[in-house]
């Protein structure tokens, strides 16, 4: 008999021959069925709603053929209990094998729930339990590793909800669950797949610097920072997630962006951590030759002190990296309009447009060589010839201390010059997406832990490196090995 080879004492030895008699049996069921849909279909005519009908129960016959398929193979898998071994070792730890093997009916796969007969082993007298064939298959919190993935991406995805992930397990998978056992499914995949994120991002980003020079360009790594509101519950009280960006751009065009986002926390700490770990370990992999690194962030609380802090003396390997800084340039315009706001051009057309013209001057002249400095020379004139009105002048005076404090950051012409970014559009948008677009729909109000697993999940999706994490993560995953027969006489 031609045998398959088996993975040892925990996997049943099947004959060849077997596996295409159980397949074309489980199929003539199919065959005879979906000759029988034709059949009807020609015999009645095409139409519009007999296509309709035609390719959904199609669909649904292809969907119980995967299940058959796979409830056929986790039925034969296993031999029988007292063929199996009385002892395993799983995570380092001794577990003996329980007298009779335990049903599990909701074993959730791509094309919709199998049942499991499974040998059960326990640890000691009362402790840990599990399943050798749960674990060699990948099973965890009644998944199987396919429909995790499905399911995880879909949790990520941009507009979702748990509520449409349920939807959508219904609809495609053709089961219901409850919410309980998927924030359990979501809650270990961003657990196990942060371990890997980190390094599936920086080769992301070394892949993005490597293709910049095989096009003949200069890469630039642009990094930033930014805060956005977050709802949490049970009192709908707004905080401050944060979310970091590292992008690779070239001739000025971004190709590609990594993300970080944590939920509020004093300081963005954590944050502050992992951003900088990123960067520390992308450099050391760049080795000497390390791209030109632009920090562009607005000049905010936290994003000013990361630069003091971290960025402004960077070492990496015992080596000082130069980054360079750039406070946004739209932000910086937006001090211009509080002043041209706070201006007393007069009352009328005329007043605004002499208020419309000046503040598009001086927007201009910004981005022009010098620039920075001919604004302020031009922001002290029409001081001193229009006046600041009552209920603008505080304003119009801290915009003024924002614009001289931060101008060795705001030389926007060398900046362009030198193909670096000038605005921080691309974290402003991460926050959007990693936030705005999964986790301020209508009525969303978060829990911390859940607000951070559906991050940490959107982070790694919205990266590009989710295929790359969840094979990572499946390969890192502990198996099981039956005892060796113990030397004792």
């Amino acid at each position: 008999m031609d045998v398959q080879v088996t993975s040892g004492e925990l996997v049943c030895a099947i004959a060849v021959g077997e596996i295409p008699d159980a397949i074309d049996q489980i199929g003539e069921v199919l065959r005879q069925r979906v000759s029988g849909l034709i059949v009807q279909f020609v015999q009645a005519g095409p139409s519009p709603e007999r296509t309709l009908d035609l390719e959904n129960v199609l669909a649904d016959c292809l969907q119980k053929f995967g299940r058959d398929v796979l409830q056929w193979l986790t039925s034969v898998l296993e031999p029988e209990l007292e063929q199996m071994p009385k002892a395993v070792t799983h995570g380092k730890q001794k577990y003996r094998r329980l007298s009779q093997k335990t049903h599990r009916s909701n074993v959730l796969t791509r094309f919709g729930n199998v049942s499991l007969v499974r040998a059960c082993y326990r640890r000691g007298r009362s402790g840990r339990t599990i399943f050798p064939q749960e674990i060699l298959l990948g099973i965890e919190h009644g998944f199987t590793p396919a429909a995790a993935d499905r399911v995880g991406k879909q949790f990520a995805a941009t507009g979702s909800s748990q509520g449409r992930t349920l939807e959508m397990i219904q609809d495609q998978m053709g089961e219901k669950i409850g919410a309980g056992k998927l924030r359990n499914l979501v809650g270990g995949l961003a657990e196990e797949m942060e371990l890997h994120r980190e390094q599936a991002q920086v080769n992301r980003l070394l892949e993005l610097i490597a293709l910049a020079r095989e096009n003949g360009q200069k890469p630039v790594l642009s990094i930033s920072r930014d805060g956005v509101a977050l709802g949490l519950a049970p009192w709908s009280v707004f905080e401050m997630a944060s979310v970091a960006t590292i992008s690779v751009m070239a001739a000025g065009k971004r190709l590609g962006t990594v993300y970080l986002g944590r939920v509020p926390e004093e300081n963005q700490t954590t944050l502050s951590n992992q951003f900088t770990s990123l960067l520390k370990k992308t450099i050391r992999q760049c080795g000497d030759d390390v791209p030109e690194i632009v920090y562009v962030t607005d000049a905010g609380k936290v994003e000013t002190a990361y630069w003091k802090n971290t960025l402004r003396k960077f070492f990496v390997a015992g080596k000082r990296i130069r980054i360079t800084r750039v406070v946004d340039f739209y932000h910086a315009a937006e001090r211009l309009t509080s002043i041209a706001d706070a201006l007393k051009f007069g009352s009328g057309a005329a007043g605004k447009l002499k208020r419309k013209e000046w503040l598009e001057n001086s927007r201009t002249l910004l981005l022009e060589p010098g620039g920075h400095g001919r604004v302020l020379r031009s922001i002290a004139t029409m001081r001193d010839l229009y006046g600041y009105r009552d209920s603008g002048a505080e304003d119009a005076g801290t915009a003024e201390k924002y614009l001289r404090r931060y101008r060795r950051f705001m030389d926007y012409w060398a900046m362009k010059e030198l193909g670096y970014p000038i605005g921080s559009g691309i974290v402003e948008s991460a926050c959007k997406q990693i936030v705005s677009e999964r986790m301020k729909l209508s009525g969303m109000r978060w829990q911390k832990a859940g607000a951070q697993v559906t991050m940490t999940l959107r982070c790694i999706l919205l990266s590009g490196i989710w295929n790359t994490v969840y094979k990572t993560y499946i390969t890192a995953k502990q198996t099981v090995n039956a005892l060796t027969q113990l030397q004792i006489q």
